[in-house]
């Protein structure tokens, strides 16, 4: 199995992920500011290692000791639901994330593309294939992108993988994974779209245990990963 590191680990997504990857036998990495917001299953797993600190506090060379030899990169990353969460530093986590692992991954040199997977959100718009939105949906997202620093964030974290990482980099390949409604539920059956079905004021709950599923997926089933790579795949609970 491969090794694959996981950042956002104690988040309510990266719980699942850590958790459904070590079931199926992968080597994990993380990197949590708190290991004792790990399960105890999840914590004392020995095919779990742990690197405790902020991850944009490394230093380049750790950076890069912590991508070195992985196969995947999840990004579960994610602004905190607290006022200091949403407008305190760093503002731009998730984009500065996505810069800082890049560099870490282009500097490793692998002979392999590291596939590197960012969990994001249905609220950011893929310009190469989405619906236009509804007026008050853009209207909604312009208040939200001026006002509130985690949307800005979300936004130029996907454009950074679409158009600085790009389609032609020989280390990475990319997928940007993204949620409608999440919520608390066991696996279940889900959908993936290649474009949101719905509108902002409309849309499908999505299991964070079925976002984590298809993330751990993506890593292991080169089929699927061939279809969605360079993608911005939307997923959300079958319908009832």
């Amino acid at each position: 199995m491969g090794q694959i590191l996981v950042v956002g680990a104690t988040g309510m997504t990266g719980q699942p992920v850590v958790e459904q990857l070590l079931n199926k036998g992968h080597q994990v990495r993380i990197v949590v500011r708190s290991r004792e917001k790990l399960s105890p299953f999840v914590s004392e797993h020995p095919n779990l290692s742990v690197k405790q600190a902020s991850l944009l506090d490394l230093s380049d060379a750790e950076m890069i000791a912590q991508v070195k030899d992985c196969d995947a990169i999840i990004s579960c990353l994610g602004h905190v639901l607290s006022f200091k969460g949403m407008f305190g530093q760093p503002r731009q986590l998730c984009t500065d994330a996505m810069r800082r692992l890049g560099n870490a991954v282009e500097k490793t040199n692998p002979v392999q593309p590291i596939k590197l997977i960012l969990m994001n959100t249905v609220g950011v718009r893929n310009p190469d294939g989405d619906p236009k939105r509804t007026l008050g949906e853009r209207a909604l997202l312009s208040v939200l992108r001026y006002t509130i620093p985690p949307q800005k964030d979300n936004e130029t974290a996907a454009k950074h993988l679409r158009l600085t990482v790009g389609e032609n980099n020989p280390h990475i390949q990319w997928a940007i994974v993204r949620p409608d409604t999440l919520i608390n539920a066991d696996v279940s059956a889900y959908d993936i779209e290649p474009n949101p079905t719905t509108g902002i004021f409309t849309g499908r709950p999505t299991t964070r245990a079925n976002v984590a599923h298809f993330m751990v997926d993506l890593t292991e089933n080169a089929e699927l990963w061939a279809q969605w790579k360079f993608k911005m795949p939307v997923i959300m609970n079958a319908p009832a």
